[in-house]
């Protein structure tokens, strides 16, 4: 089931200024941030200049929030090696959205910005 539109516009407030924050203006022409929402999935990547076409930019992922509507929780996911989504162990779920991403700001585990 996709977000209300209630959560989606908290989500997408919240993300736009942790984007907007988290990279400085500086180097916003070598690094950017942002996010997608789909259904009920929200995707935290990572965008840079591409090596050989710097005019293409290339997109990371750094975490995916998945929200349960049934158990009214949001689930956390990181990705490995593999380029799956696994549960993030450390924090897997919360039922705040702000809870996960301040997870992920502060990195305990060195898994979404290594």
């Amino acid at each position: 089931m996709a977000l209300s539109e209630i959560q989606r516009a908290r989500v997408t407030k919240r993300l736009a200024a942790f984007c907007d924050a988290r990279v400085p203006a500086a180097v916003r022409n070598k690094l950017r941030l942002g996010f997608r929402i789909k259904g009920n999935e929200v995707v935290l990547f990572e965008e840079r200049p591409g090596f050989h076409l710097p005019n293409e930019w290339r997109e990371m992922a750094v975490a995916k929030f998945k929200y349960v509507s049934t158990q009214e929780l949001w689930r956390l996911y990181c990705q490995h090696r593999d380029l799956r989504w696994h549960s993030y162990e450390a924090l897997p779920a919360a039922r705040s959205f702000d809870r996960l991403l301040d997870e992920v700001a502060t990195d305990p585990t060195g898994i979404f910005w290594g």
